[in-house]
């Protein structure tokens, strides 16, 4: 008997190989498995996005972006980007530059890293999408998308406002540098005393992303897209000195880079 086994074992695999491959030749919709529904090959293309912030630390952005894109072949595009972030300082950004004024042990200290807020920027990059799939949502419902790496670079404007260097103080145990009619509301200031920066900077732009076609003309696309640029700030900062209208520290000799990390949402049309 037990000789026999593996020849029983034998017939009962090669019984459930015909019933399968039997059964996937019924099931299986010609449609389901053809190489692409959808070719954006040698097409322009034109996308809109939101970008939101997936952390925030001292600073919020919030990016609304335009892209035109053309499609050389199946699985590589050029692509230019531009736009403008609309950014902002973090509560605890403010809760840090409403205590530094009142700390007695902080009259010689450094500016913190990351605090450039991005503003209008410009990249030009290139998308590889490698990968084409499929997703069944329904039963008679296939989803067709492209898996895709963008790389590029650019110009982007950046300010930075200080939490170490208050120009004009007003209340130093409240810590208040603005104009603000109400001590305890910081909404009623019309201006900041705050040491304010500007400049032009180079960056640099990585995505990895996803775009589900609604048609021939139409995509979605979803992003996890990183903005790059070299961090610049002060250290050895006297308070004493800036407060009397004195420049005080000198350039931090390896500030690094700042990472704007973002989740995007974003519509696209093929022309």
């Amino acid at each position: 008997m037990t000789s026999r086994l593996p020849l029983r074992f034998v017939s009962l695999a090669l019984v459930l190989t015909a019933l399968s491959a039997s059964a996937q030749q019924q099931v299986l919709d010609p449609a389901a498995v053809r190489h692409r529904l959808y070719s954006p090959q040698q097409h322009l293309e034109l996308s809109l996005a939101v970008g939101l912030p997936a952390r925030e630390y001292l600073t919020a952005h919030y990016n609304l972006n335009a892209a035109l894109a053309y499609n050389f072949v199946e699985s590589f595009a050029l692509e230019a980007r531009a736009g403008y972030a609309l950014s902002r300082q973090t509560g605890l950004a403010r809760s840090i530059s409403e205590s530094f004024l009142a700390r007695e042990d902080k009259r010689i200290t450094d500016e913190l890293a990351d605090m450039w807020q991005m503003g209008a920027h410009g990249v030009v990059g290139a998308r590889w999408a490698p990968i084409y799939g499929k997703l069944s949502l329904l039963a008679d419902t296939t989803a067709h998308f492209q898996a895709y790496l963008w790389a590029g670079g650019g110009l982007a404007s950046l300010r930075r406002q200080s939490i170490i260097q208050c120009g004009q103080v007003i209340d130093r145990d409240q810590g208040v540098c603005d104009n603000r009619t109400d001590v305890a509301d910081r909404s009623s200031a019309t201006e900041s005393y705050w040491r304010v920066e500007t400049r032009a900077a180079p960056v640099v732009s990585g995505a990895v992303g996803l775009r589900f076609f609604l048609g021939p003309r139409h995509a979605l696309r979803l992003e996890l897209r990183d903005w790059i640029f070299a961090d610049r700030y002060r250290v050895n900062v006297v308070r004493e000195d800036w407060e009397a209208g004195r420049e005080s520290g000198e350039p931090a000799p390896n500030p690094g880079f700042t990472h704007l990390v973002q989740f995007d949402l974003g519509y696209t049309f093929l022309f």
